[in-house]
């Protein structure tokens, strides 16, 4: 089997993060998920801070790529601030001073395991009844959560347009907006922290998708090097669509090329191309 990045690594890198930058970086726990994981957030940065981000991945499955390219983004912010490192003439130490990261590296765990080691990466036992009867479906291309709804399409804005109503396919909406434990935790989070601004990592196309043309949007096309794509006005209860109709700012990056999930041979290629994301986002706010 080609090696994963899973949520126990996840897990493991988080604590040892928050016990060696323990005053940059703090991990907490947004939620449990259907099968009793945790949804596991960092606050990077300066948590009185007034301007806040929040940046989130995985939400669907097969795109787990992005966890590790976030815990690699978030440990380079950790390691150039101990060592009081510059980016463009600004210390890491006054970059982090004004603004705090909100990231949440693996919003859909339960979805990430059964991508990445089918039936058996679920406990609970209702659920492995439920997912063996898409026995025909190839897990390796699994986008949902444990309960087979697609998280991006679980908001409210546009609830059940352009969607499918067969739980495991792609774009099931779920029953009902905010059904899900996933999406009701992003929710919770904007609403506590009231972000300036919301980054979606997903894969793939290396592409920007945004519906207003902002400040965010240009720099982050500016600094990864991909492609903009405005949306038009349509809405199919995605995340972006509930931020826009709350009026938060937002973007959708789209890493790397290809079909998901995505190999590992392009890590590096995306990780050049990130690198310095959160330092160019916090260089927005220091004065």
């Amino acid at each position: 089997m080609k090696r994963v990045y899973s949520y126990r690594k996840m897990k493991k890198d988080l604590k040892k993060l928050s016990f060696c930058y323990p005053e940059l970086l703090r991990v907490f726990r947004l939620a449990a998920t259907a099968d009793g994981n945790q949804i596991y957030g960092m606050a990077l940065g300066n948590r009185k801070a007034k301007n806040r981000i929040v940046i989130q991945a995985s939400m669907h499955a097969r795109e787990w790529f992005n966890t590790e390219l976030l815990m690699q983004m978030a440990e380079r912010c950790c390691r150039r601030w101990k060592k009081n490192a510059s980016y463009q003439g600004k210390s890491y130490r006054k970059l982090f001073k004004n603004v705090c990261f909100f990231i949440l590296p693996m919003v859909n765990p339960d979805g990430v395991s059964i991508n990445q080691y089918g039936v058996s990466g679920i406990r609970h036992a209702a659920l492995k009844t439920m997912l063996a009867k898409y026995s025909a479906k190839d897990y390796r291309i699994w986008k949902a959560n444990a309960r087979g709804v697609d998280l991006n399409r679980n908001f409210s804005t546009g609830f059940a347009n352009d969607t499918r109503m067969e739980k495991g396919s792609e774009d099931y909406a779920g029953m009902r907006p905010f059904s899900e434990r996933e999406s009701r935790a992003l929710v919770k989070l904007v609403f506590t922290v009231h972000p300036q601004a919301v980054i979606n990592y997903h894969t793939t196309g290396h592409v920007i998708y945004y519906k207003e043309d902002t400040e965010l949007v240009k720099l982050m096309a500016k600094i990864t090097g991909y492609r903009l794509q405005k949306e038009d006005e349509s809405v199919n209860g995605n995340f972006g669509d509930w931020l826009s109709e709350i009026g938060t700012d937002w973007c959708t990056v789209e890493t790397c090329v290809g079909k998901a999930p995505s190999g590992r041979k392009q890590l590096f290629l995306e990780w050049k191309r990130n690198r310095n994301v959160l330092a160019a986002l916090a260089k927005m706010f220091c004065a």
